[in-house]
């Protein structure tokens, strides 16, 4: 079960069920289910980080009865200048409806901080194309279809990850929260049993 999480979740960090975070991916049970017999509670996983890769994630854990989910993000709105080209399978493997596509790119040329030119286009067949979406709106329709699916969002920033001492132990993640539209975040704690770090590539939750 947990093996397509992961495969979801993409380069995000997974941390939790009582292992040692050393900043580095680690492993983790790939079969969750026998874990909880006998128990009523729910395990509580938080997303840290609301992106395509945190809101997969959270959407994948929020459909299954066992997780309690959330997903903490600071900038709910965030319009993001790069990242914005997906490939056709995109579209159908993360069933996406089409009408997010704000442009279909046939030909593109992309150049790097050295000037080097890459032409993007000239293996796609006549019915394919490069879809281009608007992050912010991207973004948000994944999210939005986790919290459908059951898992609670927080706009908030993750300011430190307090590792357990225990083999009973939670992960307690502190964070200012910033719900209501708050100018100024006010200091909040939440405690989970599972930790993924999609907080990108400097991930505060990874150092």
């Amino acid at each position: 079960m947990l093996s397509l999480f992961l495969t979801l979740i993409g380069t995000s960090y997974v941390i939790g069920f009582h292992s040692t975070f050393s900043g580095q991916r680690i492993k983790v049970p790939l079969n969750l289910s026998g874990l909880k017999d006998g128990f009523e509670m729910k395990y509580k996983v938080a997303v840290v980080g609301g992106g395509p890769a945190g809101s997969c994630a959270a959407n994948a854990f929020a459909k299954s009865d066992d997780f309690e989910t959330y997903i903490i993000e600071r900038k709910m709105d965030n319009a993001k200048p790069c990242g914005g080209a997906i490939p056709l399978c995109m579209v159908d493997e993360f069933d996406l409806p089409e009408s997010i596509i704000d442009r279909k790119v046939r030909k593109m040329k992309m150049i790097s901080p050295t000037n080097r030119e890459v032409d993007i286009g000239h293996t796609l067949k006549p019915n394919e194309y490069i879809g281009m979406v608007r992050r912010e709106v991207l973004d948000g329709f994944l999210r939005n279809r986790a919290v459908e699916n059951g898992a609670k969002s927080i706009n908030g920033l993750v300011t430190k990850l307090e590792v357990p001492s225990n083999l009973n132990g939670k992960y307690k993640i502190l964070f200012k929260n910033y719900e209501g539209q708050k100018k100024i975040g006010v200091d909040d704690s939440i405690e989970v049993d599972l930790v993924i770090g999609a907080d990108g590539a400097n991930s505060r939750v990874a150092k």
